[in-house]
């Protein structure tokens, strides 16, 4: 058997599906402060809808594919965790600047979103890499020294690192993110060239702060739900659904928890194609309305329309997702 699991801000949705193709829904409520509370609940109701104890039930179980939506109301609720950046000196209001761009361009009342990572949790070093990835100013790592202090005082909870040029040439990351998590064990450190080794520092330094900003987050739910599956000693193997409409295991999401920002809304579009194709339709409007968000995708010619220019909350992500309008 299968389950799928979709964890909203308010309900937790389940459906179970038999080798036969036999299939039962379930609801329950969503336990915001911990919800791999709710998945099991779930999963315990499921075997006592279909008259089974626990243990014979999980053991029949091969996968379950799990859609979240915690790094996104995360995200909508500005609850991630406390970060830092670390980044080239001269680019600190990087960030904030974004692209220069005014969304609403004769709005005089407009306002800028506000960064994930405030101002005085912005840091610097002098390091610099060339457009060729030639190194101009070689990286020290004592100025690290001094930096890891102030953030040790601040009870900062996860770093992001995100130095010009670092996607034609990654070796100032990638010995600024070895010395941080020598020095800084219990921090979520995360470096651009993990997250998004492209070109555009605005949409590199944006993806990068999310990742961070959520990392701990999805990581403490992710740690939470696998030992809770253990528990109850299932064998099989757990699926967590991506902002593109794809699966990926738990060990990628805790490097790269950006992935799952769309990861609840996402399958909505997926099933509007099958839905949508069933009634002989080739285009639609796909809606999933929940507590917390309010989703909105189009389907074209049997296809979802994907993007790398997408944001959540007027927030940047330059990774694969599906075209998801997403509000609070």
């Amino acid at each position: 058997m299968k389950i799928g699991i979709d964890v909203g801000g308010t309900f937790t949705d389940f459906i179970l599906i038999s080798q036969t193709g036999e299939t039962s829904v379930h609801k329950t409520l969503s336990t915001p402060e911990d919800p791999s509370i709710g998945v099991l609940s779930g999963i315990h109701d499921l075997a006592k809808i279909i008259n089974t104890d626990i243990d014979s039930f999980v053991q029949s179980v091969d996968t379950i594919v799990h859609g979240t939506t915690v790094a996104t109301n995360a995200l909508l609720t500005l609850r991630g965790a406390k970060t830092a950046l670390i980044t080239t000196r001269g680019l600190r209001d990087a960030l904030e600047m974004r692209r220069g761009i005014r969304e609403e361009q004769y709005n005089n009342h407009y306002r800028n979103v506000v960064p994930l990572i405030p101002r005085y949790l912005r840091l610097t070093v002098d390091e610099r890499v060339d457009a060729q990835g030639n190194i101009l100013t070689p990286f020290d790592e004592s100025e690290l020294i001094p930096i890891i202090e102030f953030l040790k005082a601040e009870a900062v909870e996860s770093v992001a690192v995100c130095y010009m040029n670092a996607f034609k040439n990654s070796s100032h990351e990638e010995q600024t993110v070895k010395y941080l998590r020598a020095n800084l064990p219990d921090c979520f450190i995360t470096a651009s060239t993990e997250v998004l080794p492209s070109i555009r520092f605005y949409e590199r330094v944006s993806t990068t702060a999310v990742n961070a900003y959520i990392g701990p987050v999805v990581a403490n739910y992710l740690g939470n739900l696998t030992d809770k599956l253990d528990e109850i000693n299932f064998n099989g193997t757990l699926l967590i659904m991506q902002s593109n409409g794809g699966v990926v295991t738990p060990d990628v999401v805790r490097t790269s928890p950006a992935v799952t920002v769309l990861s609840g809304p996402a399958a909505a579009p997926t099933a509007g194609v099958f839905y949508a194709n069933m009634l002989g339709y080739k285009d639609c409007i796909t809606i999933d309305m929940g507590g917390t968000s309010f989703d909105a995708s189009l389907v074209i010619e049997n296809q979802c329309i994907t993007s790398t220019d997408g944001s959540i909350n007027r927030y940047k992500i330059a990774l694969p997702s599906l075209d998801i309008a997403t509000i609070g």
